[in-house]
């Protein structure tokens, strides 16, 4: 249990940091399309988490394949934001390449 109030707890810093903090555009979007972006980006976080927590929790001790797992995941967060919110067609560009 413990091992997965880490990442839960990380994606929210993380993704508020991302979406809100970084110099990026949110083009076409609604508040459902956002929601659901991030709902899908949040599902998207854990599910590639719960796979690198699992391939290495085989060969790392816990805390180790805990971090891993997460950094990992959280180094993925602009890719997995890329594609969760392109499902519900909102487009996220870095606002230099934007103007």
């Amino acid at each position: 249990m413990l091992a997965w109030l880490v990442p839960v707890a990380l994606f929210w810093t993380l993704a508020a940091l991302y979406l809100g903090g970084f110099s990026i555009d949110i083009e076409e979007s609604s508040g459902v399309k956002h929601m659901g972006g991030l709902v899908l980006l949040f599902v998207l976080y854990l599910a590639v988490y719960g796979v690198l927590h699992a391939v290495l929790g085989g060969s790392l001790s816990e805390i180790w394949a805990v971090v891993g797992a997460a950094l990992v995941a959280s180094a993925l967060l602009p890719l997995l934001s890329t594609v969760a919110f392109r499902v519900f067609g909102v487009r996220i560009r870095s606002a230099a390449r934007a103007h």
